[in-house]
Formats: structure tokens, sequence, C-alpha cells
């Protein structure tokens, strides 16, 4: 197989994706530790990081698949399926800790 071709653009895009999704929530932390208006914070994170966080999150999944589709059909002249899974498992991650997270409120709620 030859690894002298070029990277896959979509697979660019997964990782930087993800790492964005990823930076949102040091962002957040960094917000809560600098700023001492709760309301500006929570209008900050609801309106810019969190829409930004989710809209990366869904980019970065998509366009991993993508990717890995297209590596595969040009028979591996391209490179970039690490940078394609590493978006796709970020991705997927933040789906899976959305889920447990609202699972677990919901289950307190319950049983509260």
């Amino acid at each position: 197989m030859d690894r002298t071709g070029k990277t896959n653009r979509l697979a660019i895009v997964s990782f930087i994706s993800g790492l964005v999704a990823l930076l949102s929530i040091s962002l957040i932390f960094i917000l809560y530790n600098l700023l001492e208006s709760s309301d500006s914070i929570i209008t900050i994170t609801d309106g810019i990081i969190m829409p930004l966080r989710n809209l990366s999150v869904v980019v970065a999944l998509l366009t991993g698949f993508l990717a890995l589709r297209e590596i595969k059909k040009k028979g591996g002249t391209e490179k970039g399926k690490i940078l394609a899974w590493v978006g796709i498992v970020i991705g997927a991650g933040w789906i899976l800790f959305g889920l447990i997270v609202g699972f677990m409120f919901l289950l307190s709620d319950v049983l509260g």
C-alpha cells in the first residue's frame, strides 16, 4: 500500500471537529473560573459554546464516516484513517456521555 498519498480532507475536518468538541469543555471551565456573573456565563455557554460543540460532534461523526468510505473507495491511496477514526470516537463519545448524563438525571428524578 502506498503511504505517500495525500491526506483525505474529510478526515482532517473530522479530526478538527472532534478537537473543537473537546476544547469546548475546557472553554466552559475557563469561563466559569474567569467570569463572576453567572448570567453572562450561561448566556455564553448555552448560546454559543453548546451549539458549537453539538455541531462539531455531528460534523466529526459524519465526515469521519464519509472519509473512511472515500479512503476505502480510492483503494488506500489516501491517508487519514486514524484522523477519521479519532473524529468518530470523539463524536460518539460525546453522544454516549450525553446519554449517560441524561439517564442519570432521569434516574435521580425518578428515585428522588
